[in-house]
């Protein structure tokens, strides 16, 4: 019976020391460095920002024109489309003429007869100048020649000018591209009827640009002409577009209480108008000046814990996770406005396997 006492009580003693020991070995399982990563590595680098809030504006062609009919009648469209680039001058349309060249005959024979008259008019009074001066002919019959002339000459240019206004009016028939560019949009189809004043296609030119957004009257000062002025692009953040002020209108909405800034942008065939876009407003600090700010890869930005940051590489090659304040997004990069310098290596690209304290592998690329 003493035995199993002693047993027992060795068994007792023994027990907290299994218990440590399986302890211990729980602790080193969570003392484990992290997996060491072999992702690719870069540097913080400086890029072109604007600081301040931001005002939306869109790019405008500086040429369009809505043409429409100044004639009635069936108009004649049939290899009219939206898109079709167009040359000053070329047709577009044509509208019925039958009743315009009709006119224009009319007149054209109206000014004939009254260029007849007036030959057979200034004839008497030539022919009847001397008899009247030698009082072969009475004066007031030669009065009455004379003021017949003058009647026919008149008469002619009556019908002069109704032959330039039938003339006009047949013109009025075709509708011409007033300069090189593009149909927008049209507004007729082929066989439909139309009057005057009916509109007919609208048409752009491409020649030049302008950038049109409204301004708050704080923000006015900075938009004085001629000012070199970047603008976001959609689609083309990562760049930026520098234009130059045209001037501001000197009116302001009376609704909104802003001013319509128009910008002139360079020649680009990758600017197309209705393209939407912004540009940088003065802030409370920075009034607006455009400077260089930190960027990195999108894909180098991470969440963890409901914390925004990156891995930055330490000069033993560890990952550190740091908090950033992340900007504007400029194509695949976005700019960091605090948290991170330039020339700090981080990961270029993150995946939820990367954690805090991890080495970076020696393969990796940098």
């Amino acid at each position: 019976m003493e035995r199993k006492h002693r047993v027992a009580k060795a068994i007792a003693l023994s027990f907290p020391i299994l218990l440590a020991s399986c302890g211990g070995g729980d602790q080193t399982s969570q003392s484990a460095e992290p997996p060491a990563v072999n992702l690719p590595v870069t540097t913080a680098s400086l890029t072109t920002s604007m600081d301040g809030t931001a005002a939306s504006g869109t790019v405008e062609s500086d040429d369009r024109v809505q043409l429409v009919a100044r004639a009635s009648g069936t108009i004649r469209a049939p290899d009219l489309y939206d898109g079709q680039p167009v040359r000053r001058g070329q047709i577009l349309a044509t509208i019925d003429a039958r009743q315009a060249e009709a006119a224009v005959r009319r007149a054209s024979a109206a000014l004939d007869a009254a260029l007849a008259e007036q030959r057979n008019a200034h004839g008497d009074v030539t022919r009847d100048a001397p008899l009247a001066q030698s009082g072969a002919l009475a004066m007031d019959a030669y009065r009455k020649e004379q003021l017949r002339d003058s009647a026919a000459a008149a008469g002619v240019t009556q019908a002069q000018a109704a032959l330039t206004a039938a003339q006009v009016d047949l013109a009025y028939t075709s509708v011409a591209s007033p300069f090189d560019g593009f149909v927008v949009s049209r507004q007729i189809r082929d066989g439909d009827m139309v009057m005057p004043g009916s509109p007919l296609v609208t048409v752009e030119s491409r020649g030049q640009l302008v950038f049109r957004f409204a301004a708050p009257q704080a923000s006015l000062g900075m938009f004085v002409p001629g000012a070199a002025t970047p603008v976001l692009l959609d689609g083309r953040e990562d760049r930026p577009v520098t234009g130059k002020v045209r001037g501001v209108v000197p009116s302001a909405d009376p609704a909104t209480r802003r001013y319509t800034v128009e910008i002139v942008l360079p020649a680009d065939s990758g600017i197309m108008p209705g393209m939407f876009g912004r540009v940088r407003l003065p802030s409370a600090t920075n009034h607006g000046v455009s400077g260089d700010t930190v960027a990195v890869p999108a894909a180098a930005i991470t969440d963890r814990g409901g914390l925004t940051g990156v891995f930055v590489v330490g000069q033993d090659k560890r990952l550190t996770f740091r908090w950033v304040r992340p900007g504007d997004r400029l194509g695949d990069r976005v700019t960091v406005t605090s948290g991170l310098s330039a020339g700090e290596r981080i990961l270029a690209r993150v995946d939820r396997t990367v954690r805090d304290g991890a080495r970076l592998a020696g393969g990796a690329t940098r």
